[in-house]
């Protein structure tokens, strides 16, 4: 009885050590999809926001299509790269002023 019940022990260990290996394993070997699964939920929240914002924002959203309609692409996309470089001018001067403000208030 001593006999089958060490066997049985031994068994037991090698089983255990198994399925820690084979956790680490899948642990490993799932990083790169959760990695992937991140970058989809993130671009669907963007996406989700920009909705949200557009349905908040009928008016200027109706505006920008209109103007899209009535004039034609080369002079549109004129102006939406200048409403681009704008826009990115305007980020980075809001996040240097904040810098500055957060270097000078202790």
């Amino acid at each position: 009885m001593k006999r089958r019940l060490d066997e049985l022990l031994l068994q037991r260990g090698r089983l255990i050590e198994r399925i820690a290996g084979q956790r680490e394993a899948l642990r490993r070997d799932s990083k790169p999809v959760a990695r992937a699964l991140g970058k989809a939920d993130l671009a669907v929240a963007g996406v989700r926001s920009g909705v949200d914002y557009l349905g908040r924002h009928v008016l200027a959203a109706s505006t920008v299509a209109g103007v899209l309609l009535i004039f034609k692409g080369r002079t549109t996309l004129r102006w939406a790269g200048r409403a681009f470089s704008l826009w990115k001018s305007w980020r980075a001067l809001r996040s240097a002023l904040f810098n500055l403000e957060s270097r000078v208030r202790p």
